[in-house]
């Protein structure tokens, strides 16, 4: 069995981006292509306003290759849908945050997300586990819901948008 990790990807400058369903909408889409097309299994998540957690890891290839390719689609993706005006938001100071906390290295313009993916790994069940816990418990820690179950972006929601997607469970005998 390929190794699991636990995966925080954070949005340059702390930028509140996902309180917005149009920004909700491309990273799902992003999460199903990564998903179908690049072998991402995506067992639990979470899209907080600033960051997206889970526990995932590759049916084949490399997560990490994985995941910096589903950062380089959503953030072309955002930043579309920012310049295009196709939101409530005001996005001027957006793209400056973006400019002013995104990667300094990136030669090919503007960045959502912090330069450095944040990832350890998983070796055993009870830590599986737990971090499965962490990760559904996020949005009440935020004050988003009382209950993880009630927090749509997160797959402790029985009707969140990624429940077809998700891997139901881990096999520790594999």
């Amino acid at each position: 069995m390929k190794e699991i990790l636990y995966i925080e990807i954070r949005v340059a400058g702390g930028v509140s981006l996902f309180v917005q369903s149009v920004f909700q909408d491309k990273i799902i889409q992003g999460l199903k292509w990564s998903s179908e097309k690049r072998g991402l299994r995506i067992y639990e998540y979470s899209i907080l306003p600033d960051r997206i957690v889970m526990i995932a890891n590759n049916a084949w290839g490399s997560t990490t290759d994985t995941i910096e390719s589903f950062k380089n689609f959503s953030s072309k993706a955002v930043l579309l849908i920012l310049r295009n005006g196709a939101t409530d938001l005001k996005s001027s100071w957006m793209i400056s945050t973006f400019k002013d906390f995104g990667p300094k290295n990136r030669t090919d313009g503007l960045y959502i997300w912090e330069g450095e993916l944040f990832s350890k790994a998983l070796f055993k069940q009870a830590d599986i586990d737990n971090t499965a816990i962490e990760i559904h418990q996020k949005a009440v820690k935020l004050g988003l819901v009382e209950k993880p179950e009630n927090y749509l972006q997160c797959s402790a929601n029985p009707g969140n948008p990624l429940a077809g997607w998700i891997v139901e469970a881990t096999d520790r005998w594999s």
